[in-house]
């Protein structure tokens, strides 16, 4: 995402409707360290109580065997890491509308927040500048907001509107619309004044996935911009658009699992939105590396499939430490492949390939149903 990613994503969120070297080694589980993928069998069925939103009955899925282990090394992860720097103070500027101030989507989406921000923290830095915050419920708002900081968004994929969420100006901006995420159902609607005059829906009758998807929202645009504080606010035009937004989404559920302080577990987080969010393992089946690149043609799936692939990259091949490693290294290297070569010992094709793989065994278990 360059400048406004809403609309790429669109078509995944909208099936719904349908249905650092500084850090302590003794930190990373030792699990990690392995590159074996497990195989599928056996199997597990689980079965979870989403802990925000409407669900008429408990979730069930199966699970592969690659998947339990994943998320047994990811929770831990969530819950155990410490940063050795606390994020940076005073740089938030939050412009709020007045009719998104009592928001509980909010509330919860700022808690949120405060843990996303200390997962990928690092000292102070030239990408260390002010960001501005704008949460909205109206267009009229977050436009008015914008103009005043100067900046030209491009709209070419959003039909002239601020949808759902956006990093814009360069990441020193982020930008939530909650109205979009309220009442947007399909990827050829837009958002009216009556959508922007409508109450927010209560989170106890709103679907669990839906509730999910809108408290990730704040925190997984907050890490593209952590992101970029990591290389200095340099991207490499490499980098893959299946990481980029993966890690996003990764970074975000951990950060729910954390600031639940027990309400979720990582296994929650995997199944609402790595199983149950959408139908990405059958809509999804390129290989990984054909979602490198954002384009109309993915339709959304680096981010999913990105998703599955960043937590196995996680959980088996070093954590938090190492992503802030790489990005560590790209700032010498300015290449987002060499870097991954020289931090992972293996190239990004290969660790493709064995995500291709865990991507099979979750298209499998889910074929295989839970009963």
């Amino acid at each position: 995402m360059k400048i406004i990613r809403t609309a790429k994503i669109f078509a995944l969120v909208m099936s719904l409707a349908t249905f650092v070297s500084t850090v302590q080694a003794e930190q990373i589980p030792r699990q990690i360290t392995s590159a074996k993928i497990s195989s599928l069998h056996p199997t597990r069925v689980v079965t979870i109580t989403p802990p925000y939103g409407y669900a008429p009955r408990p979730v069930r899925v199966r699970l592969s065997r690659s998947e339990v282990e994943m998320i047994r090394i990811m929770n831990k992860i969530a819950n155990n890491w410490n940063s050795n720097f606390p994020p940076p103070t005073a740089i938030l500027e939050w412009r709020i509308e007045s009719a998104a101030r009592k928001s509980r989507t909010l509330a919860l989406s700022r808690n949120i927040l405060s843990a996303t921000r200390a997962f990928l923290s690092v000292p102070n830095n030239v990408g260390t500048f002010p960001i501005v915050v704008i949460i909205a419920r109206s267009q009229r708002y977050i436009r008015q907001q914008v103009a005043s900081l100067g900046c030209r968004p491009s709209f070419t994929l959003n039909g002239m509107q601020y949808l759902m969420g956006a990093t814009i100006c360069n990441r020193r901006v982020i930008v939530i619309n909650l109205t979009g995420y309220f009442f947007l159902k399909s990827a050829s609607q837009v958002i009216t004044r009556k959508m922007e005059k409508r109450p927010e829906p209560r989170l106890s009758r709103t679907p669990y996935a839906e509730v999910d998807r809108n408290l990730s929202g704040l925190a997984h645009e907050w890490t593209h911009v952590a992101r970029n504080r990591l290389t200095n606010g340099f991207v490499p035009n490499n980098e893959p658009a299946w990481f980029r937004e993966g890690l996003a989404e990764i970074i975000s559920g951990l950060s729910r699992v954390r600031a639940s302080k027990g309400r979720m577990s990582y296994m929650d987080f995997h199944v609402i939105r790595i199983r149950r969010f959408s139908n990405w393992s059958e809509n999804c089946t390129e290989r990984l590396r054909t979602y490198r690149r954002t384009s109309a043609t993915v339709s959304g799936c680096e981010y999913l499939r990105g998703a599955a692939a960043l937590e196995m990259l996680l959980a088996r091949h070093g954590g938090i430490p190492n992503i802030i490693n790489l990005f560590s290294n790209i700032t010498s290297t300015n290449d987002f492949f060499a870097s991954f070569k020289q931090v992972y010992g293996f190239s990004v094709s290969s660790f493709e390939r064995r995500a291709d793989i865990y991507a099979r065994h979750i298209r499998a278990a889910t074929r295989l149903g839970p009963r």
